[in-house]
């Protein structure tokens, strides 16, 4: 099995994304699959790029679109590399000419909301663009306090992202076994890190120490149209 990890965040493979995605893919090789990531900014970064993307995609027999979400929905590179993928699904280049079925989609994304339900709506969009681009859906890992991640290791579940671990290892279980990613895996993926208040007193903090590295302290409550 060959399975690629498309990276969506503008942080490409510094970010929260590639960080799970490609603890994703670390069990899903252990498993014996072939494993390859991309980016989406590199993907857009040239006609070129952007054509080696699509053939990499018909050729993976398992695509896994991590990315973060913005407000309620895709960054706009993510939305832009979809189109792109629905516009080639009537003339595929790549796609090996013995495959017994369409490949499968499966999904990460997190958000700095500290609800996970806050993702729904991208999780959605992404089925529904599976069903109309010719993808088998395989299933979404979607989770509120994406920032609590961090830096954190992801091979052993231990602290805030013991149920992402737990998580992790199930849905590479059940892909490496030809199955989708099981409910079981998306409750626990979605479960809070921390309690909310916890998360929100954090995120605050972390937000007054980037306006006042930025000099923007004085202004952050600013209200110029109030």
């Amino acid at each position: 099995m060959n399975a690629l990890l498309v990276v969506g965040s503008p942080k490409g493979k510094k970010s929260t994304s590639q960080a799970i995605g490609g603890a994703l893919l670390r069990r899903l090789a252990a498993s014996g699959w072939k494993t390859s990531d991309t980016t989406v900014a590199a993907a857009l970064s040239s006609p070129e790029n952007l054509d080696r993307f699509g053939r990499d995609v018909e050729a993976a027999d398992f695509i896994l679109y991590a990315f973060p979400l913005y407000v309620d929905q895709l960054p706009t590179p993510v939305i832009r590399s979809l189109e792109f993928l629905a516009g080639r699904k009537n003339n595929p280049t790549g796609a090996p000419a013995d495959r017994p079925a369409a490949p499968k989609l499966a999904i990460i994304v997190q958000c700095g909301f500290p609800e996970t339900h806050q993702n729904n709506p991208a999780v959605e969009i992404m089925r529904k663009f599976a069903a109309a681009a010719g993808f088998r859906w395989a299933g979404a890992l979607a989770a509120g306090m994406g920032g609590a991640v961090g830096n954190r290791s992801l091979d052993k579940p231990a602290g805030p992202v013991r149920n992402i671990v737990k998580a992790l290892d199930l849905a590479a279980a059940s892909l490496a076994a030809g199955n989708d990613i099981p409910e079981e895996a998306s409750a626990l993926f979605g479960k809070p890190m921390m309690p909310k208040f916890l998360y929100t007193f954090a995120a605050n903090f972390g937000m007054k120490l980037q306006a006042r590295k930025f000099g923007v302290k004085k202004s952050v409550y600013a209200r110029p149209y109030a």
